[in-house]
C-alpha cells in the first residue's frame, strides 16, 4: 500500500521518474505544492527561475528540441497560462514534446469565473496535442504518465496539466508510475521495397528531410545514405541542421529564405521522398511546390497519419517513426548513382551559389558577419533565431552542420532568440551559443538576459538593429506601397542595456569594429551582447 505523500510531491517524485533534468517556471500560487517539493531535490532536479512565463516555456521548449525529450515547464493559473501560450504554438508547429503543468483554483472554486480561472480544456485544446485537467490525487501518477507519453509518441507535441492547487497540496495516497513505453514503427518490408523502386527507378529523385527533433544519429544515417546513393536532399522551414550543409548532397533549405531560383529548380524532381516534414506552407512556397501538374511520383512519410494527406496527395503514403524509417536506410546503397550524378552536382551548385552573400559596400555587412561566424565558430556551436527580416543572414550565410544546432521558431513567433539562447547554454554545458535577434524581438523577452545572469551562463546575443519591424514594412511595401505606419521604432542603447544586467555589451557600426569586438564579446566569459546598427538607425 503507498505511503501518504502530497500530490505535489508525486508531481515532482513523477518528473524525476521520467529524467527530467531541469524545470522551468516563473513562480506562482497555484503551484505552491510543486514548489515546495522541488526545494528538497534541487541538487537533482534543478529550478530555473525566468523572468515571463513565455520566455520559461519557451526555454522548455528549446530544451527539448536540443535533447528530443519532453522539456518541462510550470506556471500559474490564468495570465500565467496564457503567458505561456506562445511556446505551446511554437511547440505545436514544431512537433516539440513538451509538458506545461498549469497551477489551477481549487477543486471547490472551479466553475465560478474564479480569481484567474480559465477552462484550460478549452483553452489550450488547439494549441497543444492534449489537455487534462487532474481533479482526483490518486489520478496525479497516471496523467503524468500519460502527459510524457503522449508528448513523445507519433508527432510529439505539447501537453498541458491543469493541477488544482488543493491537489497539490493535500495528501495523496498513490505512487509515482514508471515512464509508459513508446511504440516506434518502422517500414515494414513490402513498404521498404516499395519505397526503394521508386527511388531507384526515378531520374531526377529528391529527398525533402524535416520535423520533430530528429536526433545526431538519424542524421548522420540521412547523410550516408544520401552520399552512397547519390541523392540529393533538401530539408524543411527553419531545420537547416539537419543536414549538413557543406555534404556534396545538399540542395538547400526551404522557406521564406529560399532563393527565387531554387524553387523552380528543386520542381524538377520526378520523385519526391518526404521524410517528417508537414509539407507546410513555408516549406511548399505556399502549397505550390510539387503542386504544378508535372508527373512526379511523392512519397510521404510521416508518424502521424493525419499528416500523410493534409496538404497534399502522395502516391505512397506511409505513417512511421523518421528515426526508425532512415536506420534502416541508412546501410543501403541504390542502384544508378552515376547517372545521377549531374543532377546532385546541379542542386548542390545551385545551393552553393546562393549561399554567398551579396556584398555590402558602406556601414555594416551582414554577410560579412555571418562569414566571420562561420570562420570562427566551432562545429559543435548553437545558433538560435528569432523572428524577421534579419533571419536572411543566418538561415541563408550561416553553415550548419552537427552536432552544430539551429534552433528557430516554426510558427514565426518574436522573442524565441534569447529564452532558447539561455536555455541552450543550460542544456549544453561548454558548447558555444549565439542567438541572433531582431530589435523587435530583443524587447520582447530580452529580460531573460537577467536569468542568464543569474545562472551563470553565457550566450551571445547579437541583435540586428534596423529601428523597424522590417518584415511588416516589406509587406507594406509590395502590397500598400507608399503608405508605411505602425513599424518605426524607438529603442535604448542595447548595448547599455545588457552591461545594466551585468553582461559585456558593444555596439558596432561596420563589419571592422564586429571582428575587433567578436573575439572580446565570446572571452567575456560571462553573456555578452554585440549590437549591429544596420543602415537607418
Amino acid at each position: 500500500m503507498s505511503l501518504a505523500t502530497s500530490g505535489g510531491k508525486l508531481v515532482v517524485d513523477a518528473l524525476r521518474a521520467h529524467g527530467v533534468e531541469r524545470v522551468f517556471c516563473v513562480p506562482g500560487e497555484s503551484f505552491l505544492g510543486v514548489l515546495d517539493a522541488l526545494y528538497d531535490v534541487t541538487d537533482q532536479l534543478p529550478v530555473i527561475t525566468c523572468r515571463h512565463e513565455s520566455g520559461a516555456a519557451m526555454m522548455a521548449a528549446a530544451t527539448a528540441q536540443l535533447s528530443g525529450r519532453p522539456g518541462v515547464c510550470f506556471v500559474t493559473r490564468g495570465p500565467g497560462a496564457t503567458n505561456a501560450s506562445i511556446a505551446l504554438h511554437i511547440a505545436r508547429q514544431a512537433s516539440i514534446p513538451l509538458v506545461l503543468g498549469v497551477g489551477q483554483v481549487t477543486r471547490d472554486h472551479l466553475g465560478r469565473e474564479s480569481f484567474q480561472e480559465l477552462d484550460y480544456e478549452d483553452f489550450c485544446r488547439p494549441l497543444a496535442k492534449h489537455v487534462e485537467q487532474v481533479t482526483l490525487g490518486e489520478a496525479l501518477p497516471s496523467a503524468i504518465a500519460r502527459a510524457f507519453q503522449i508528448a513523445r509518441s507519433d508527432r510529439p507535441g505539447p501537453v498541458v496539466l491543469a493541477l488544482p492547487e488543493d491537489i497539490l497540496r493535500d495528501d495523496v495516497f498513490a505512487a509515482a508510475e514508471t515512464p509508459r513505453p513508446i511504440v516506434r514503427r518502422g517500414l515494414n518490408s513490402s513498404e521498404r521495397e516499395a519505397l526503394l523502386e521508386h527511388l531507384t527507378q526515378a531520374v531526377r529523385p529528391l529527398i525533402l528531410f524535416g520535423g520533430g527533433t530528429a536526433s545526431d544519429a538519424s542524421c548522420r544515417d540521412l547523410e550516408q545514405f544520401a552520399k552512397r546513393s547519390n541523392l540529393p536532399v533538401c530539408v524543411a522551414f527553419r531545420r537547416n541542421d539537419a543536414f549538413d550543409n557543406r555534404h556534396p548532397c545538399y540542395a538547400g533549405a526551404l522557406g521564406f529564405n529560399t532563393p527565387a531560383e531554387l524553387w523552380p529548380l528543386l520542381g524538377e524532381a520526378d520523385c519526391v521522398l518526404v521524410l517528417g516534414a508537414r509539407l507546410d506552407e513555408p516549406t511548399t512556397q505556399g502549397y505550390t511546390l510539387f503542386n504544378d501538374g508535372r508527373a512526379r511520383t511523392l512519397i510521404h512519410i510521416h508518424p502521424s497519419a493525419a499528416e500523410l494527406t493534409r496538404n497534399y496527395t502522395p502516391e505512397l503514403a506511409l505513417c512511421a517513426d523518421i528515426g526508425e524509417v532512415i536506420g534502416g536506410l541508412a546501410t543501403l546503397t541504390l542502384e544508378g548513382g552515376a547517372r545521377r550524378a549531374a543532377w546532385v552536382e546541379r542542386l548542390h551548385e545551385a545551393y552553393v551559389k546562393s549561399a554567398t552573400p551579396p556584398r555590402v559596400e558602406s556601414g555594416l555587412d551582414p554577410g560579412a558577419v555571418m562569414t566571420s561566424l562561420n570562420r570562427i565558430l566551432p562545429d559543435d556551436a548553437i545558433v538560435t533565431i528569432d523572428a524577421g527580416n534579419f533571419t536572411r543572414w543566418p538561415m541563408r550565410y550561416r553553415a550548419y552542420r552537427r552536432p552544430g544546432r539551429m534552433l528557430g521558431p516554426i510558427n514565426g513567433a518574436m522573442g524565441w532568440g534569447v529564452p532558447a539562447a539561455v536555455a541552450a547554454c543550460l542544456c549544453a554545458p561548454g558548447r558555444r551559443v549565439v542567438c541572433c535577434v531582431g530589435d523587435g524581438g530583443m524587447l520582447m523577452t530580452g529580460q531573460e538576459l537577467a536569468t542568464a545572469m543569474q545562472y551563470g551562463v553565457a550566450p551571445l546575443i547579437m541583435v540586428f538593429n534596423n529601428a523597424r519591424y522590417g518584415t511588416i514594412e516589406t509587406h507594406q511595401d509590395l502590397h500598400y506601397p507608399g503608405r508605411r505606419i505602425a513599424t518605426e521604432l524607438v529603442n535604448p542603447d542595447f548595448a547599455a542595456y545588457a552591461r545594466a544586467f551585468g553582461a559585456f555589451g558593444a555596439r558596432v557600426h561596420d563589419n571592422a569594429e564586429f571582428d575587433a569586438v567578436l573575439p572580446e564579446a565570446l572571452a567575456a566569459g560571462r553573456a555578452a551582447l554585440i549590437e549591429l546598427m544596420l543602415d537607418g538607425t
